[in-house]
């Protein structure tokens, strides 16, 4: 990586974090989400199931 040395960064480092962060928890909120829902389908067929 001795190319790099003294050029500047492409991106500025706490817009790569606030990226980062954003996507994390994107992932994070979407698998939630999907435990979620899954629960929910879960227990309304539970529910069904007992009528």
């Amino acid at each position: 990586m001795a190319h790099l040395v003294g050029k500047p960064h492409f991106v500025d480092k706490r817009f790569l974090g606030r990226v980062n962060s954003a996507i994390m928890l994107g992932v994070i909120g979407s698998g939630l989400a999907a435990c979620i829902i899954g629960a929910a389908i879960y227990d309304v067929g539970r529910w069904f199931s007992k009528w």
